[in-house]
């Protein structure tokens, strides 16, 4: 590898802002979907009335799994964001450490 790569701060954070943007995204268009579920599902009984139950369990779950993964996405990218001009041997052990964390076997 090569010691003379820096790495800039700018695009770091701006990845850190969008992974954030697109975390709230998911966390709006979950509760908008479940707000739906809930409407359709409201004059519902029996087996119909377990499946929309059975959907909104699923959603829920969805959002809690993404919201995880994008936790420990925002975490690696601001955990970065300490390396500003940081050689890119320190960048790759950072990423190495990020590697054994929750985004391993998506």
């Amino acid at each position: 590898m090569t010691n003379n790569f820096g790495l800039a701060d700018d695009p770091v954070v701006k990845a850190a802002n969008k992974i954030s943007e697109t975390a709230q995204a998911v966390t709006t268009q979950s509760r908008e979907l479940a707000d739906i579920v809930a409407t359709v599902s409201a004059g519902w009984t029996g087996v119909g009335a377990g499946g929309f139950a059975k959907a909104q369990e699923d959603i829920n779950m969805d959002h809690d799994k993404i919201r995880r993964l994008l936790g420990v996405l925002h975490h690696a990218i601001s955990q970065t964001k300490n390396l500003s001009n940081a050689q890119d041997e320190d960048v790759r052990a950072t990423f190495a450490a990020a590697n054994k964390s929750g985004l391993n076997n998506i």
